[in-house]
């Protein structure tokens, strides 16, 4: 029989609260995920039975917390395929695909666990060493303190096959950086399944407003290969080992870019 005992199951996930407007014209604080997101809800009533339940969205014209009503899959951690989500970009192929289309296999299965802790940041010598970051604003200068590439090198417990969770202790600028010449090196050399994600700790979404097809281009490359993203993924760093398994599953339905998840490392203790 197949069993968890002798493992510890970590949460992956943030603990999010949503800002709720209730019935009665209350408003319930909430929190948001480590992207500064908000998770807005409106209660209401089942007329059938006086039943209360809660839609995902904010009033209408948005509120304080969130400006606009509808919300979207891409609030707290989640995971995000290729299909239907940057399939309108031009340079991507045309075989990429949706979250419904990959095997169950692909989200959960080994994984290794890489906590860049000693990718301390550093004066750059040029400009160039550094991505632009998550918008124009963000270009680099000679002697600015930035976070370190990651280089294949760094990676050197991930095997063929596996799901990757990426962390380090550093934020905005100093956090190191995920290149295309290591995702290159993921994708075709140890050919991983998934990427989850740690935030803050990686820098990955840059150079997103360079015109197509050099926009994003850790996402082109990942989800251009079908390989998913999970992110903002918390609680890598409190992982003791580097291997664990992990199982983090999108919600069994088509056509959606991205989905909610619930991901749990379990950790052999």
């Amino acid at each position: 029989m197949f069993s968890f005992e002798g493992y510890r199951p970590v949460d992956l996930s943030p603990r999010l609260k949503a800002r709720v407007y209730r019935v009665d014209g209350s408003i319930e604080e909430g929190n948001t995920d480590p992207y500064g997101r908000p998770w807005v809800m409106k209660e209401g009533r089942f007329p059938a039975d006086n039943s209360l339940f809660t839609l995902y969205a904010a009033p209408p014209g948005g509120d304080e917390a969130w400006h606009q009503e509808r919300m979207t899959t891409h609030h707290g951690s989640h995971l995000q395929g290729g299909k239907g989500h940057i399939s309108h970009w031009s340079g991507v192929p045309e075989e990429m695909k949706g979250l419904w289309e990959m095997p169950l296999t692909t989200f959960i299965g080994e994984a290794s666990v890489c906590n860049l802790e000693g990718l301390e940041p550093r004066a750059i010598a040029e400009a160039s060493e550094y991505p632009l970051g998550a918008g124009m604003a963000m270009k680099s200068r000679e002697g600015d303190v930035r976070g370190q590439e990651i280089k294949p090198e760094h990676l050197g417990n991930v095997q063929v096959g596996d799901i990757v969770l990426m962390t380090s202790p550093f934020t905005g600028l100093e956090q190191p950086w995920l290149s295309t010449a290591t995702c290159d090196w993921l994708i075709n050399d140890r050919k991983i399944k998934m990427l989850g994600i740690g935030a803050p700790g990686i820098e990955w979404q840059y150079d997103l407003k360079l015109p197509a097809p050099d926009n994003s281009p850790v996402r082109r490359a990942l989800l251009g290969a079908n390989v998913p993203i999970a992110h903002p993924l918390v609680n890598i760093d409190t992982l003791t080992r580097d291997r664990v398994f992990y199982v983090g599953l999108p919600l069994r339905f088509t056509k959606s870019e991205a989905s909610f998840i619930r991901a749990i490392a379990l950790e052999q203790e």
